[in-house]
């Protein structure tokens, strides 16, 4: 959300921060069943576990933190047979070696299985008196920024108890100042980018109670830009989807010979199991006998035949 406000004077004071690399949190929660789930561009570490989390809960099984990065780039999971195994690294080809290293510690056979990139955010905040606006930016933390540029305005305000931030809050993308010299009134304008901010800051100028015709960009700041998915991390994307789509592929069995599972026991009772592929017949210590279906599961690494069960 956009937000505006119109200062009293034109009188403008900026400090500035120097550019910082772009920061985001991301996270990888997994669950053996329904696979990993991940969550990126978040302010926070905690706000990036808790999606991951959630979104890998939505099935209504219990799961589990793999991985949290931030600072910008790749997120790689291997699968084996022993689970999942992640790694986080700006470079996603060191990415996937070390996910990779991670999964062959105690597992031979490896696949990756989950490839994403998070692209960073940083932030920017105003804060504004009857006397002035003072703007911090690219920042890779919202409170930090919003509390640096509140120390600002309190430190060089000729009106500090007026100070207060715009929206209340950190803001992405652009910031743009337009002042009217006439009017001595100024305008101030967030958005995503900076064409609208100015624009948008042009146009509240020009709307303000004696409206000036002589309004003008005075300022703007921006953040940077996000860092776009490299070509490296794409190939990762395609490989890790194509080994998911074909995990997810259930395949018929070929036929086998009926085979007699061992007798298993609980402390409700006896059952003894025989299975021809799917279709298991299941004989209980009371002479009851059971016709069923075994289910295909997963077992973290691939698909196959539940056999293991008495059918209920």
């Amino acid at each position: 959300m956009n937000h505006l406000q119109a200062l009293k004077r034109a009188v403008l004071g900026v400090l500035l921060m120097a550019p910082a690399l772009c920061m985001a949190w991301g996270a990888i929660a997994s669950n053996p069943e329904t696979g990993t789930h991940i969550a990126t561009g978040h302010a926070s570490a905690a706000e990036a576990e808790q999606e991951a989390i959630e979104r890998c809960e939505e099935k209504g099984l219990a799961c589990s933190l793999l991985i949290t990065g931030s600072n910008a780039g790749a997120f790689v999971v291997y699968v084996s047979k022993g689970g999942y195994h992640g790694a986080f690294a700006r470079d996603p080809a060191q990415a996937d070696k070390l996910a990779k290293a991670n999964c062959r510690k105690n597992n031979k056979v490896c696949e990756i299985r989950s490839a994403a990139w998070d692209r960073g955010a940083v932030w920017l905040a105003v804060a504004m008196s009857d006397t002035g606006s003072w703007v911090r930016y690219n920042n890779p933390d919202p409170e930090a920024v919003q509390e640096q540029a509140m120390a600002d305005c309190l430190s060089n305000s000729t009106a500090p108890k007026t100070c207060k931030l715009l929206g209340d809050a950190a803001h992405k993308g652009s910031v743009a100042i337009a002042t009217s010299d006439s009017a001595q009134l100024s305008y101030i304008k967030v958005a995503l980018d900076r064409e609208t901010a100015a624009s948008g800051a042009l146009k509240g100028c020009a709307a303000l109670p004696s409206k000036p015709l002589d309004c003008k960009v005075a300022q703007q700041y921006s953040n940077d830009d996000p860092l776009p998915s490299p070509k490296a991390m794409q190939a990762l994307e395609a490989q890790a989807e194509k080994n998911r789509a074909a995990a997810m592929r259930v395949k018929a069995p070929a036929p086998v010979k009926s085979v007699r599972s061992t007798a298993r026991t609980t402390e409700h009772y006896t059952c003894e199991t025989s299975c021809t592929n799917a279709s298991c017949v299941s004989r209980f210590d009371d002479g009851t006998i059971l016709h069923w279906t075994a289910q295909m599961k997963h077992d973290g690494f691939k698909w196959a035949l539940d056999t293991s069960g008495c059918g209920r």
